[in-house]
């Protein structure tokens, strides 16, 4: 044996004896050590024992002495388990060092084994200047990095920990050569060479996997639950993706970018934001999800979330996993991908390639054969970027550099596919662009690679063919704090909106797939927002090939001098598109609603408390589409798995339970929810409940039960005509097909951006036109929806909005409307409808049942329609402005928009429906007018049958004659009065204009004729809309009568004008609910059902108006027996009535009454009858089912008590009863 002496120790850092990890971990730690360590190319992963060791000279020695002698010194190889970071911290000038400390048994070890080769080496051990041995493997080193820095990577090191699990180290003498530590001798360890990481070098690929959670111990079958996550550890598994899978051309599917911005230096309160996220990405209906800038705790946090996992099952990293970079590009994914990463030589960056085999498109190679096709199939190639930040010299060349990077691999590997680059491109707008170059911020040289990176000849931006809004920014600093403090840190340009984030489309390849839509969807709190970067949605839409040879024939694309720009500027004038503020509050309506529905507490709540009660909520009609305006409803469609008329009673009691806010609330948080209250029931065809969200969103709510829908909601959308789900009942697909017909035209007209914008424009024209009214047989939403969807898919894709338009106006123009029928093409069904003889219209639904939307028309407003469209196709023919087409709009008080004057004058005699309202009770009032608008379609019907020398056109709206200076004058002050006038008294006409057919002299007989069928018309229509079931004379009046142009007005001197309020139109809260049937019928077992929905004692807890704590049974038996001692109790007059009398009696002074009334925390208080408020907008508002008792306030005699069934106003209740004995 060699003497330990003859190994004399160096201080030469050219030899060290050190524990070194295996090869078999080293795709774990390498990729880690390349990127922050920067030894990780001059040594293995190791940990030093002795280092210096000995003299390079006697290093072979040495090591053949450990070869001959470890046997008897220790064993090898050492298991080793690392358990945390440690920093060893550096000074200004050395950097820190985050290293893996194994655990204490671990380290135990080591020190043993150092103490063994201690006593063999001790000249070495003396010559190693330490205080003492801390054994570790070093990571990274980190230069002036800040404490949130280091702590960041700390926590991210330590997930290294459990990914090394328990490792076998060997012990190996090392030597350097040419800068790099080399294997000299090995025991426990088999050698290998030294290199860095593919992660690290430039232009490596690394094909990588995909994965997919599945909890282990648990059919993939069965529903996840959070409870079942807490006692099963999770476990994510690689996805093997199968290549000959079913490929489905023609698909549709939704892309999404999201920034979600990590801040390094101060992880602090980022979790707060990765809830918000989670959240967000929940609410996003995407196929496909890219997201840049995602850390750890990010990606450990959505894996968690079992809503994100069922929404996106496949997801690019393990979040099991440590991500390689602070910031890295990950992708979620509704349908299952390959991918690789691409690494990039600039700043360490990498790019993310996938494959989704599912979607593409086939295209047909030719053969010798025609019998054999063989088609090839062409998968979708997304590539998830993230582009260097800041407008430098240096920032710019970095940015070309990557971007030709990321083409370059791109067409070498796929360049017959279609591809989308998506992500934060970090390119300025170009006005930023601008200011940087003239004042010198960057080069013109700088300024010039801008419009080179993504060549508008070689990409499509998603954004410029399908944008929907304004500008589409997407790091907006104006209405982002996050992105505020951002653009504030080292900004050398004006601080401006940016639209950073883009989806690309390479035209190469991309011929048969279409951008639909892009969106930017803002945050709803811009004071405490989820990222500085907003998401951009992107709808697309694969062209199936084959069935394009079988499409309906296409529309010629005509050209115009009008232009998209002018069209949204028309239509911002005039208030066409909800303010963001307005997008915000209906979302927190229907947030809200849902809540309520379910029987959430409020909006925190992500699950039903019960299981016996599914239910579905979606927006249909003009919020579905997103072609609403501030003005519109939403129509929202329920639908369930329990009966109708137990799904009202249910939803009646939770809206009487529910507490929210007003919009209008001065402490409105983004998290409190808005209040809901019932407005009325309509008992239609279809039933619909009219509600009220916070004080200001009408929604009107219907409902279908379809269990099978419910069960397979998520499958609906991309679900097809003639899937079974759809082998439902009539009624019930009745009921489903708004929405049904809602999906087909997202999934199926080409361009989204232009169809809206088209859409807003047809329906200001119509609106101003006085076309505008599917109640009064004109166009309605429906029906300019159905037309110019069945345009937009019988024109090319690259049809702009303004054309839409222009080929709207000359196609039905020249249409035929008594012989087409309108049905939307291409739906692969057989429209089966059978005109009758009564429809002057035909516009058919897209799904069935074939249902006409127009039945309404009559041959007078067909007649009226044909003429409006005739005339916009004269002003096309003068190249005329859209504002020239759609008229002068009239906006002021006092002032007519053309089209009114237009109608006001352009006949000689016209039918004057008066219709006057007094009552104290405005629902009643709102009655009459419905019933009134109702008849006037019947009117022109009769008219058009009876009077065919006659045309008639009604206008779509009430009239009220006004004195001239309320007319004319423009000040608040008179525009309120007449407001308030209208409020409190309904005093209004409706006007049909009459006017001969042709111009050609009629006989004295023909005229005769004429004028007594005429009039026997007009008499028949007076009887019929002064029905006395519908009409009141105590309160009402209608008057019909045929009046010249100048007859309009009683009054001298007054005029006419078109009444712009909607007091009488819309509707106010019914705080009883008592418009919606309770059914009698319902069965013992639905009474159950609603005990466990509603919870014991739910339905009677402080609404004794209600259905009372027991169900309805009981309350039936409870009844009965009263009856029998007691017999029939006397009706008492309701509170409103009584409040009414006091108010509007002469006899009374409402001062001199007091009305007592149930404050929901303080008790009954009192307050003067007269300053009772009725207004629901009022602050003081309070409902009257909340009255307990009227008395007198002189004498404190109680005039009327609910409680008591006392009415000494009316004489009901008791009183009447007493009155009866007498």
């Amino acid at each position: 044996m060699a003497s330990t002496s003859t190994f004399p120790p160096t201080q030469t850092p050219d030899t060290a004896l050190a524990l070194v990890l295996p090869s078999s971990h080293l795709d774990i730690v390498q990729p880690f050590r390349s990127l922050y360590d920067a030894a990780a190319i001059k040594w293995p992963p190791h940990i030093n024992l002795f280092y210096p060791f000995v003299h390079s000279a006697t290093l072979g020695a040495a090591s053949e002495f450990l070869s001959q002698n470890l046997h008897s010194i220790c064993e090898t190889p050492i298991r080793i388990r690392f358990s945390d970071v440690e920093v060893f911290q550096g000074g200004k000038k050395r950097p820190s060092f985050l290293v893996l400390r194994p655990d204490e048994e671990s380290e135990k070890r080591i020190q043993e084994i150092y103490e063994l080769l201690s006593s063999e080496f001790p000249d070495v051990r003396k010559a190693v200047k330490r205080q003492d041995f801390k054994p570790h493997l070093t990571l990274g080193q980190f230069n002036n990095a800040s404490e949130g820095k280091i702590q960041f990577f700390s926590n991210k090191f330590e997930m290294i920990c459990k990914d090394i699990g328990e490792v076998e180290m060997g012990l190996a003498t090392m030597r350097r050569v040419d800068g790099k530590m080399q294997f000299q001798g090995s025991w426990g360890v088999q050698e290998y060479p030294v290199s860095l990481s593919p992660e690290c070098v430039p232009g490596s690929v690394i094909q990588r996997t995909t994965w997919k959670f599945k909890p282990p111990y648990q059919s993939e079958y069965e529903d996840e639950s959070e409870e079942e996550e807490t006692e099963v550890e999770s476990k994510w598994e690689p996805v093997e993706v199968d290549q000959a899978a079913e490929k489905k051309p023609g698909q549709n599917f939704t892309l999404s970018s999201y920034n979600v911005f990590v801040d390094v230096d101060d992880i602090t309160k980022q979790n707060e934001r990765w809830y918000k996220i989670c959240k967000k990405l929940i609410s996003t209906s995407s196929t496909i999800v890219c997201l840049q800038e995602v850390s750890d705790d990010l990606l450990i946090m959505m894996g968690n979330s079992w809503e994100l996992r069922r929404k996106y099952p496949y997801i690019s990293h393990s979040p099991e996993k440590p991500l390689l970079r602070a910031r890295n590009c990950v992708i979620l994914s509704s349908v299952p991908f390959t991918w690789e990463e691409v690494t990039s030589n600039v700043q360490k960056r990498s790019i993310c390639v996938a494959k989704f085999q599912q979607l593409g498109y086939y295209t047909v190679q030719d053969t010798q054969n025609d019998e054999e096709v063989e088609k090839t199939w062409h998968p979708l190639i997304v590539s998830n970027v993230h582009l260097p930040a800041y407008l430098t010299d240096e920032a710019v060349k970095n940015r070309a550099e990557y971007t030709k990077e990321i083409m370059s691999y791109l067409e070498t590997n796929y360049h017959t596919n279609p591809v989308l680059i998506v992500g934060d491109t970090n390119i300025h707008n170009e006005g930023t662009v601008e200011y940087a170059v003239a004042h010198k911020i960057i080069s013109e040289a700088s300024g010039a690679e801008y419009p080179k990176l993504f060549s508008s000849s070689e990409f499509s931006d998603a954004w410029l063919i399908a944008g929907e809004g304004l500008e589409g920014n997407t790091f907006d600093p104006s209405t982002n704090i996050l992105a505020l403090e951002n653009a504030q840190s080292g900004s050398s340009v004006p601080i401006r909106p940016q639209r950073f984030d883009r989806v690309y489309l390479r035209k190469q390849g991309g011929d048969n797939l279409l951008i639909r839509e892009a969106r930017v969807a803002p945050d709803s709190d811009p004071e405490d927002p989820a990222s500085d970067h907003y998401i951009l949605n992107t709808k697309l839409s694969f062209v199936d090939t084959d069935k394009q040879a079988t499409a309906a024939p296409l529309l010629d694309l005509l050209a115009t001098s009008l232009n998209d720009s002018d069209l949204r500027d028309l239509l911002l004038e005039n208030k066409c598109f909800p303010s963001p503020s307005d997008i915000t509050l209906r979302h927190r309506a229907l947030e809200s609603l849902e809540a309520c529905l379910k029987g959430f507490s409020d909006l925190s709540q992500t699950q039903s408390a019960e299981s016996t009660f599914q239910l579905r909520l979606t927006p249909v009609g003009s919020f579905g589409l997103d072609t609403y305006d501030p003005a519109s409803d939403i129509d929202y469609l329920g639908v369930g798995t329990i009966s109708t008329s137990l799904f009202w009673r249910v939803a009646k009691q939770r809206i009487k339970k529910w507490r929210g806010k007003s919009a209008d609330d001065s402490t409105l948080n983004p998290s409190d929810a808005l209040s809901v209250k019932i407005v009325r029931y309509v008992d239609a065809q279809i039933p619909m409940l009219i509600l009220l969200v916070g004080d200001s969103i009408r929604v009107d709510l219907q409902y279908c039960t379809a269990v099978k829908i419910v069960e397979n909601w998520d499958a609906i959308p991309s679900a097809p005509m003639n899937s079974s789900l759809f082998n439902l009942t009539v009624p019930t697909l009745k009921k489903l097909q708004a929405y049904r017909d809602m999906l087909f035209i997202l999934n199926n007209v080409p361009n989204l951006a232009t169809f809206r914008l088209a859409y807003r424009f047809l329906k200001l024209w119509a609106t101003k036109k006085g076309v505008y009214s599917s109640k009064f047989g004109f166009f309605g939403g429906v029906h300019i929806t159905l037309l110019l969807a069945r345009i937009a898919m019988l024109l090319p894709p690259s049809a702009t909005a303004s054309q839409l338009v222009l080929v709207f106006f000359r196609h039905y123009a020249k249409l035929d409307w008594s012989h087409e029928m309108i049905s939307i093409p291409n739906t692969g069904r057989v429209v089966r409808y059978q005109r009758a003889a009564r429809d002057k219209m035909v516009i058919l639904t897209i799904t069935t049942p074939a249902v006409n939307v127009a039945a309404n028309a009559t041959s007078h407003t067909l007649r009226t329609l044909s003429g409006e469209l005739e005339h916009a196709v004269a002003k096309f023919d003068v190249d005329a402005s859209f504002v020239e087409i759609a008229g002068t709009f009239g906006n002021s008080v006092g002032s007519l928009s053309s089209s009114v004057g237009d109608f006001l004058n352009g006949f000689n005699r016209y039918i004057k429906v008066e219709v006057q309202f007094w009552g104290t009770n405005r629902q009643g009032g709102r009655a009459l007018v419905g019933w009134v608008e109702s008849r006037l379609v019947g009117l022109l019907a009769e008219l058009g049958k009876h009077t065919p020398g006659l045309t008639a056109r009604v206008w779509p709206g009430r009239f009220h004659e006004v004195k001239p200076e309320d007319g004319d004058e423009t000040t608040t002050a008179a525009a309120k009065e007449v407001d308030e006038d209208e409020k409190s008294e309904l005093r209004g006409f409706y006007l049909v204009g009459l006017a001969p057919v042709s111009n050609s002299e009629m006989s004295k007989e023909d005229k005769r004729n004429g004028e007594a069928a005429f009039a026997s018309v007009l008499r028949n229509f007076e009887s019929a809309v002064r029905n006395k079931d519908k009409v009141d004379e105590k309160d009402s009046w209608i008057s019909v009568s045929c009046v010249k142009q100048n007859e309009m007005t009683t009054e001298v001197g007054h005029v006419v004008r078109e009444d712009k309020t909607m007091v009488w139109d819309g509707g106010e809260a019914d705080e009883e609910g008592d418009t919606i049937p309770d059914e009698d019928s319902e069965s013992d077992e639905e009474n159950d059902m609603v005990e466990q929905l509603l919870g014991e004692g739910d339905e009677g807890d402080g609404f004794d108006d209600f259905f009372g704590p027991t169900a309805k049974k009981n309350k039936k038996k409870a009844a009965a027996v009263i009856q029998q001692k007691t017999g029939p109790t006397p009706k008492l007059r309701p509170s409103h009535e009584v409040f009414n009398r006091i108010k509007w009696d002469g006899k009374y002074d409402a001062a001199s009454y007091v009305i007592g009334y149930e404050d929901r925390f303080r008790g009954v208080l009192e307050i003067g009858a007269h300053l009772w408020k009725t207004e629901m907008t009022d602050e003081e508002f309070v409902p009257m089912h909340r009255v307990v008792y009227f008395k007198e306030k002189k004498t404190g005699v109680v005039v009327w008590d609910r409680e008591k069934r006392v009415d000494k106003i009316f004489g009901s209740g008791k009183s009447e009863e007493k009155k009866g004995k007498k």
